[in-house]
């Protein structure tokens, strides 16, 4: 997904799909420093993890979420979360699979990464559950880049 080297600025792609045979769609993301590439590289285990153990190590703690609504959610600690989190998302959404739509660094510094994105989340037939403009706060906490905080239209 990298480049080797240490020359910036440099591009991150990913490949994303709807389903297994659906269209590819290539989402580049530019960052232009050691930073904003850790942040990216965080943002991107979130959306991989889909299992609760390595989800819980892509936030850091507390940890807000500013969701649909405009509710305030802050997570003290990662055994918060719930083990069945996966399965009653999938039951209630139907949900199969989130895309990343767009990816971009609007601020960075050494210990934080300001994230514009935007994520579709899809049902197994590949059709639309909706897309989410939002912006995610990934910090460097103890050495562990990882997301501090994110806000977004999505439930």
């Amino acid at each position: 997904m990298t480049p080797s080297g240490n020359e910036y600025p440099r591009e991150i792609v990913t490949i994303e799909k709807a389903t297994d045979d659906a269209p590819e769609t290539r989402v580049v993301t530019v960052v232009n420093d050691e930073y904003e590439e850790r942040g990216v590289l965080a943002a991107m285990a979130y959306m991989t993890a889909w299992n609760v153990t390595t989800l819980r190590t892509c936030l850091n703690y507390p940890h807000a979420r500013v969701g649909g609504g405009g509710r305030l959610l802050v997570t003290e600690q990662a055994d918060e979360m719930p083990d069945d989190f996966f399965e009653r998302f999938s039951q209630r959404e139907r949900w199969n699979r989130t895309c990343w739509e767009t990816r971009e660094v609007s601020q960075s510094s050494q210990d934080k990464v300001h994230l514009r994105i935007q994520f579709t989340r899809y049902r197994a037939d590949g059709s639309l559950i909706g897309r989410y403009p939002s912006i995610w706060i990934m910090t460097n906490q103890d050495g562990h880049w990882a997301i501090k905080m994110r806000s977004s239209f999505a439930a």
